[in-house]
């Protein structure tokens, strides 16, 4: 299902909302991202082929970021953000003193992993991480297995 604003195209893949626009695509990390991926069969490899097909369809062009740095991108973020909520919930256990500085931080890494942006180098500062580590994809998807 897409929806059209402007030149913002709002869709839904298997319950995960995409944003396209020019040059970025936005991703919402939430529990159906997760389930997502946890789902034999599905995987970050299997989203990012869905999103550039579907990006060329919405903006009548190539999205300029590879597949494996798209998947590399979507899954570091994904599971940031699921390290993010495991030891927020771990905090209790620990000290006071740790405990509020570690829900900061982790608060923090929340924020930033809540939404995807999965830009094109020329609006993404980051894409050069993502299109570093995708020389070390063989590694990265047979740590994640089915996930990738």
């Amino acid at each position: 299902m897409s929806k059209t604003k402007g030149n913002l195209t709002v869709s839904s893949f298997d319950q995960i909302t995409i944003h396209y626009s020019d040059r970025l695509v936005q991703i919402t990390c939430d529990d159906a991202l997760k389930q997502y991926l946890d789902e034999p069969g599905n995987g970050a490899l299997a989203l990012s082929t869905h999103i550039l097909e579907e990006y060329k369809k919405h903006q009548a062009s190539k999205l300029k970021i590879s597949k494996d740095s798209l998947a590399i991108e979507i899954l570091a973020h994904t599971y940031a953000d699921t390290f993010s909520e495991a030891v927020s919930a771990a905090g209790d256990h620990l000290p006071a003193a740790l405990s509020k500085a570690v829900l900061k931080l982790m608060e923090q890494v929340h924020a930033h992993t809540e939404v995807i942006d999965c830009g094109e180098s020329a609006v993404d500062n980051n894409r050069w991480i993502w299109d570093g580590l995708a020389v070390f994809k063989k590694i990265i998807y047979a740590a994640l297995g089915d996930r990738a």
